[in-house]
């Protein structure tokens, strides 16, 4: 039946990568930090063959796979994502903000890549090591707390109901969501925009006093291409507290996506640092909805 099958002389699109194979590569790779995390990346996702499609929203690369049984979630986890996600055929592996370089390096990348499929060998079992702070946090006081407030006027709740797994989980970060009841997305403190995504659906945001926040209206609005947002900032702009940073046709964005239960994410937390929700059910912009308490 000439079967293609792995070990067979005459497959040469098909290779087998252990765990110390792509160790050795990315130490061969470490003077392009770039490539060695858009080979990390390639193998993890079972090479270039298994690859149908990459895009990426705010926060996420999204990708499509022939054959998600070659996806090894550890492998693609050393290259800096907090998280991966599976719905069927597509991959969504989280790596925040800086996601949109990560793309574009390993767009690059691809295109002088082998055409092969990596299949990864059956004893490989992935062993992650979890650091878990929560307990010992428990026992430290609270030095200082920082307050954010709400961008948007509707009913805040824990990030833990967020309807996505990623966010539910806190991949990119904790927080809290508020699903919006006004078309108005404001600054919650005086600060930067540090950007606004192509697709209009989400913002970075810089606090002045130094808090990395990221708002991101609805679920899987980046598939919308912008529509139902008008953005009213700019990427390195100065904002006050309360400025209106985005309008939402909320109508359009209700019966187009999933859900308009939008997070309000800090990314960047410090291990000495937590969030404390401070505000459930109606909640106005500009009111306080959770606080960074900073640990002794």
């Amino acid at each position: 039946m000439d079967l293609k099958t792995p070990g067979r002389d005459d497959v040469e699109e098909v290779k087998l990568y252990t765990r110390a194979d792509v160790n050795a590569r990315k130490e061969g790779a470490a003077a392009n930090p770039e490539d060695a995390v858009s080979e990390g990346i390639l193998v993890g996702l079972g090479g270039k063959k298994n690859i149908s499609d990459v895009d990426c929203c705010a926060t996420r690369l999204r990708c499509t796979v022939y054959k998600p049984e070659l996806v090894q979630d550890s492998i693609l986890k050393e290259t800096g994502a907090s998280g991966v996600v599976h719905k069927g055929n597509g991959v969504q592996i989280i790596y925040g903000p800086k996601v949109t370089v990560i793309k574009s390096n390993f767009e690059d990348y691809l295109e002088t890549a082998p055409d092969e499929e990596i299949v990864p060998q059956a004893e490989e079992v992935a062993v992650t090591k979890e650091e878990n702070t929560t307990a010992e946090n428990e026992t430290k006081e609270v030095k200082e707390t920082i307050i954010v407030s709400s961008p948007i006027t509707g009913v805040a709740a824990d990030l833990s109901t967020a309807p996505d797994e990623a966010f539910a989980q806190k991949m990119m970060g904790d927080g809290a969501v508020v699903t919006p009841e006004d078309p108005f997305v404001r600054a919650p403190e005086d600060g930067e925009v540090a950007f606004v995504f192509d697709t209009k659906h989400a913002i970075g945001f810089i606090t002045d006093s130094g808090i990395s926040l990221l708002i991101h209206v609805g679920i899987d609005t980046v598939k919308l291409n912008g529509g139902g947002f008008e953005a009213l900032v700019e990427s390195g702009q100065t904002v006050k507290k309360g400025d209106p940073m985005l309008k939402l046709d909320l109508e359009y964005l209700k019966a187009n996506a999933p859900s308009v239960t939008s997070p309000v994410l800090c990314t960047e937390l410090e291990d000495n640092q937590r969030i404390h929700l401070l505000h459930e059910g109606q909640i106005k912009a500009g009111e306080p909805l959770f606080e960074i308490e900073v640990l002794q």
